[in-house]
């Protein structure tokens, strides 16, 4: 009996033998093993392509990390060339991010640089009169027509409103808060009543803020049953005479 009870002791030693034998030859037994492959093996993920953030502050214009000071001469110029060749621009619509204290002229200049930049049109978010940050859409699709209502914030705070075309223009005198949006807007939306057209020229004297532009601007483009859903931002203009669009 001694004999056989050897053999078959010899016969199981052999078989653990062999298993060892066989984890070690196949490590992607172990899942352990499996993770660190498949970790050695995967290829990392491309970095996100994206437009460079936009803000225009009073005191500077910033492109990504690249600031351009506010009040600088020729100030589209300079901002130009720090979008011109940037990724995510050209034929798509730029967000810009600006402060209510923002000057007109500032904003101008950004919209001249992504129009050279060969963006489609850009989105201006700023902090509205309730405190939520809302969207104003400007077109970049050439000259208004015609009969397109101007809305102009003059620097004694009055709004006046007429067509592209040049006419007779209403006014709205300065509010006791300053310019009377609500006035403003009904005056804006009676002279456009007559016209198809689907963008609002707006603008102000330098002596006003963007915050006071954008304002009436939301408010014509969000009145119930307006035409109008997007901006023309305009740096200059006269009124009751014919806009000349630069």
């Amino acid at each position: 009996m001694r004999p056989i009870a050897t053999l078959a002791l010899s016969a199981v030693s052999a078989s653990l033998f062999v298993g060892c034998d066989g984890d070690a030859a196949h490590p992607d037994t172990h899942p352990e093993a499996a993770a660190v492959t498949a970790v050695a093996t995967a290829a990392p993920a491309p970095p996100e392509v994206r437009a460079p953030d936009i803000v225009v502050d009073p005191a500077y214009i910033a492109v990504g990390n690249d600031r351009v000071i506010g009040g600088d001469p020729g100030l589209a110029d300079r901002v130009s060339v720090f979008l011109n060749g940037r990724p995510m621009i050209e034929g798509r619509t730029v967000d810009v991010v600006v402060m209510r204290n923002a000057k007109p002229s500032q904003v101008s200049a950004v919209l001249v640089a992504l129009k050279r930049a060969k963006a489609t049109g850009a989105g201006i978010k700023t902090e509205a009169r309730d405190d939520s940050t809302q969207r104003l859409p400007m077109s970049f699709d050439g000259a208004p027509q015609p009969c397109t209502t101007i809305a102009w914030i003059a620097k004694d705070a009055s709004i006046d409103a007429w067509p592209v075309g040049g006419g007779t223009a209403k006014r709205i005198f300065k509010g006791l808060a300053g310019p009377d949006m609500t006035l403003g807007t009904e005056a804006v939306r009676s002279v456009g009543a007559r016209c198809d057209a689907s963008e609002l020229v707006v603008g102000a004297d330098e002596a006003m803020s963007w915050g006071l532009v954008f304002d009436l601007a939301t408010m014509v483009l969000q009145a119930p049953g307006a035409r109008t859903s997007k901006a023309v931002l305009v740096a200059s203009a006269v009124p009751g005479r014919k806009l000349v669009v630069e």
